[in-house]
Order: C-alpha cells, then sequence, then structure tokens
C-alpha cells in the first residue's frame, strides 16, 4: 500500500471517529431499530451520492459494488467492536 493510500485511510479513520464521537450521545439508549433506522438512512444518502450520469445501469452496479465493499468493512469491524464493547463489559458473578 503506498504512503499516500496510508495517509488517506487514516485520515478517514480520524474523521469517521470524530464523527462517530458526535453521534454516539444521540444513539446511546436507543432501541436497536431505531439505531438501525439512523444508520439505513445515512446508508442510503451515502449511496445515493454514487452515480453515472445518464446510465442507471452502471449506476445500480456501481451502488451494489460499493455496498458490497461496505458490508466486507463492516463484517471486519466487528469482531473489534465484539472486544471493545464485551470486553469492557465487568465479568457476571458466577457464584463464587
Amino acid at each position: 500500500m503506498s504512503e499516500d493510500i496510508c495517509r488517506a485511510a487514516l485520515e478517514a479513520m480520524r474523521i469517521a471517529a470524530r464523527v462517530f464521537e458526535l453521534i454516539r450521545p444521540e444513539l446511546a439508549g436507543e432501541p436497536p431499530n431505531v439505531q438501525g433506522a439512523v444508520l439505513a438512512d445515512i446508508l442510503a444518502i451515502w449511496l445515493a451520492g454514487h452515480i453515472v450520469p445518464g446510465d442507471k445501469q452502471a449506476t445500480d452496479a456501481l451502488r451494489e459494488d460499493m455496498l458490497k465493499t461496505h458490508l466486507k468493512q463492516v463484517r471486519q469491524l466487528v469482531e473489534l467492536s465484539h472486544k471493545i464493547i464485551h470486553e469492557a463489559e465487568p465479568e457476571p458473578n458466577k457464584g463464587h
């Protein structure tokens, strides 16, 4: 991976972390269906911004590719997020 790509990836991660911290208080304590609705809306807006002017079929294919790539990234982040969330929780009392 080139140095420019690494820099761009790090900058994207910094921005994502900053935005996450802005919306985290708004989503905290909300039920999963509300959190999911917010994420779905954000994702739909993001996908709608990817177009091939004048070519609906190419636009649909581009959006499908973007969504597949995005879901792959989400799947890779789930394990890390699980560890962060659940390793921070105290162990349940096992009766000892």
